[in-house]
């Protein structure tokens, strides 16, 4: 899903792991990136990954995603393990691109790096 095409109120800025925004906040966090294969949401000074990076974002991107709070009383561990099913078949389900999406001049400048 591109968020930036679906976060009309621009609430998020983005950055690679790899590059400096990325690195800061993987070396506040002391976070292993090897055992992260997933996306990362820093907000307010904390991190989420996986399905609650995914609840916060939806939950912030449009009133109409509002109710997606009521999965918070799934167990992490169980969400979690929803995301890694999906994640990993992604690809087979909804293809892959050949290329990465470059942003247009819209939402280029929410790119951090």
């Amino acid at each position: 899903m591109n968020i930036a095409k679906f976060d009309s109120r621009n609430n998020f800025l983005f950055a690679k792991l790899e590059g400096d925004k990325g690195q800061e906040i993987i070396a506040k966090f002391y976070l292993q990136t090897k055992n992260i294969d997933s996306i990362i949401l820093y907000n307010n000074d904390q991190i989420k990954i996986k399905s609650n990076a995914i609840i916060e974002i939806f939950y912030n991107l449009h009133p109409i995603f509002k109710p997606i709070l009521i999965l918070k009383i799934i167990p992490s561990f169980m969400l979690d393990y929803l995301y890694d099913i999906i994640a990993m078949k992604r690809y087979k389900w909804f293809g892959k691109r050949k290329k990465c999406i470059i942003p247009n001049k819209n939402v280029a400048h929410r790119f951090l790096e």
